[in-house]
């Protein structure tokens, strides 16, 4: 199994436990800018809502459950297209 395989399967069973919103290391392709102190992650609503969004947490505030209110550093149509992309989940 290849790391893209890996970090697939973990969200994979992410979205269907729908237990936790997943913390991701930063992505040197998005992580910039306006987004270079956020942490990304997804939000446990877009989960629930079955929406791929990676957003931008201010860094300790630690509140994952957000209903939408973070800035969105990118969507995509699936978790494949998100690995693909190069985002890893912070384990």
């Amino acid at each position: 199994m290849n790391d893209k395989d890996f970090h697939r399967k973990i969200l994979e069973a992410v979205y269907r436990m729908a237990d936790y919103p997943p913390i991701f290391k930063p992505n040197p392709r998005h992580c910039i800018n306006q987004f270079a102190k956020l942490t990304p992650y997804i939000s446990y609503n877009d989960i629930k809502k079955n929406k791929v969004v990676i957003r931008g947490n201010p860094i300790g505030s630690g509140d994952s459950v957000d209903c939408g209110k973070r800035d969105v550093i990118i969507e995509y149509s699936s978790i494949g297209e998100l690995v693909d992309d190069g985002w890893q989940v912070d384990y």
